[in-house]
């Protein structure tokens, strides 16, 4: 039996952990690399999780992001591109960004 045909009526959805990447963004995030973990669901749709966002200009609260796809790289690259799109609209001054700009996940959540 393939993982995508387990039923439970207590369990509303699985997904199964198919990748993930280590990314190194020196323009804004120098020394440091940020993971991506692609997931796919059981339609076969993949989805990317961030482990690293920047926080808002407004209230410091960070902007998590994401990216979906029909391919594990369609899912990365959309990630990548949603992560770079969120710090680039942040409202804060992205040639001078600091370790405090960014919030990272917890280690059990990744």
């Amino acid at each position: 039996m393939s993982w995508q045909n387990i039923r439970f009526a207590e369990i509303q959805s699985i997904e199964k952990v198919v990748a993930e990447f280590y990314v190194s963004c020196v323009k804004y995030i120098p020394n440091i690399y940020f993971r991506v973990k692609i997931t796919e669901d059981i339609y076969g749709k993949y989805s990317g999780r961030v482990n690293l966002a920047i926080k808002n200009f407004r209230d410091d609260s960070p902007e998590w992001v994401g990216g979906t796809g029909d391919s594990v790289d369609e899912a990365l690259e959309n990630s990548i591109k949603n992560l770079i799109d969120s710090i680039e609209s942040s409202g804060k001054d992205i040639n001078c960004l600091r370790d405090e700009d960014f919030e990272w996940s917890s280690h059990e959540d990744f």
